[in-house]
């Protein structure tokens, strides 16, 4: 018995469907065996990579860690052994008579600690963003906080790569180790807690 197509008297044409449905299922298995010849190829590219030995290791005396911020329109950098955390505090209470480059002092879980802004320090145009990120600096114990527009992420450079700096805005050449090509400058973390122009003379 041959069936009827609804919305027409012609008989319907089993044959040809078959043949479409052959086409369609000839044409999946093409796209399947070329999405297994492209994953093969994905797979194959990977193994090269990681079975790929490196030219030379490289110890940790050839290379730093830094995490990334920004002041203004320019890009700074830190090693990251020198950083304790990262925080936005809600208050800041400002330094009587105190130099330019002091923010004032927050209380980070009960530590007094005194707020820098490096950008007055080192005469960097621009005002500090109102919604600024601290970096609290540190060894064993929190010495201070410098205050950041922006967080960048941590990367790793080999020392090899950095170059003297073309200038250094405030003539503090020794807080730098140096700049990527990039145009990044990085701080000499241990240099900057050695830095007394940074920190509050507590005395009185």
């Amino acid at each position: 018995m041959i069936a009827k197509n609804a919305d027409s008297n012609d008989p319907f044409d089993w044959n040809a469907a078959k043949l479409r449905l052959q086409e369609a299922q000839q044409k999946l298995d093409r796209a399947e065996d070329l999405s297994s010849i492209d994953s093969a190829r994905v797979l194959e590219a990977r193994a090269r990579q990681l079975a790929r030995v490196p030219e030379k290791v490289l110890d940790s005396t050839e290379v730093i860690e830094v995490v990334g911020f920004r002041l203004g329109d320019e890009m700074y950098a830190v090693e990251t052994e020198f950083v304790l955390e990262l925080t936005r505090p809600s208050e800041i209470t400002p330094i009587p008579q105190s130099e330019a480059h002091f923010i004032g002092l927050i209380n980070l879980r009960g530590e007094v600690t005194a707020i820098v802004d490096l950008r007055a320090f080192l005469g960097i145009p621009g005002k500090q963003a109102s919604n600024s990120q601290i970096l609290v600096l540190g060894i064993d114990r929190i010495e201070f906080g410098i205050a950041v527009d922006a967080i960048e992420h941590v990367r790793i450079l080999q020392r090899a790569d950095l170059v003297e700096p073309a200038a250094v805005v405030g003539g503090h050449r020794e807080l730098m180790i140096g700049c990527t090509h990039e145009g990044l400058m990085v701080f000499n973390g241990e240099a900057i807690l050695s830095c007394e122009e940074l920190y509050v003379d507590q005395s009185d």
